[in-house]
């Protein structure tokens, strides 16, 4: 899979350039199943080649690399994160489940318990600034999905951190709207 060829990732890479503003845009290895295993040590090995310190780097995640963007927020610091059409949970999908990235429910004697949560004090902590992006009829995540990982990093529509589109589907085109934010992002730092 070319991700340069993939929804708007390679236009957004050029727009970027085309501006001055440097941008990675790489194949991921494990494109189909997307592993928290596989692409959390990636992302973190272009980190650490980014020229300007690996704690500016601003991540951008669509889909699964918006579980991907979150958890690896987890554990290191950066300047910034976009999600764009980011769930909460696996949705019940046996493939996304195994990916690693979601909470999960496990029976256990005692009751129901749950694991792999999301710390989203430590994504904050790591984080400072968070900005989502997510529509009104996207056909594979629901919008109270993508509310409940807004509720949990704090983020407000007022303030413009949290964006929801209508009409956009699942962000399968190039919006400006994400365009115009990573180039004021870049400008304050």
């Amino acid at each position: 899979t070319n991700i340069k060829r993939s929804n708007w990732y390679g236009h957004l890479q050029e727009e970027l350039e085309r501006k001055g503003i440097s941008c990675v845009c790489e194949n991921f290895p494990d494109p189909n199943k997307a592993r928290r295993e596989k692409w959390i040590p990636f992302i973190h090995s272009l980190a650490e080649r980014c020229e300007s310190g690996e704690k500016n780097v601003i991540l951008v995640g669509h889909s699964s690399g918006a579980q991907a963007t979150l958890r690896y927020a987890e554990q290191y610091s950066i300047k910034s994160a976009v999600l764009v059409s980011a769930t909460y949970s696996d949705l019940g999908d046996k493939n996304e489940r195994e990916s690693g990235y979601y909470p999960q429910k496990i029976s256990t004697d005692g009751g129901d318990k749950e694991v792999n949560m999301y710390d989203f004090e430590a994504m904050k902590g790591n984080c400072p600034l968070w900005y989502q992006f997510h529509s009104n009829n996207d056909p594979f995540i629901p919008l109270h999905e993508a509310e409940r990982i807004r509720d949990g990093l704090g983020l407000k529509e007022i303030d413009g951190h949290y964006r929801m589109l209508p009409g956009r589907s699942h962000f399968f085109e190039p919006f400006s709207e994400l365009t115009d934010l990573l180039e004021a992002l870049y400008q304050k730092c």
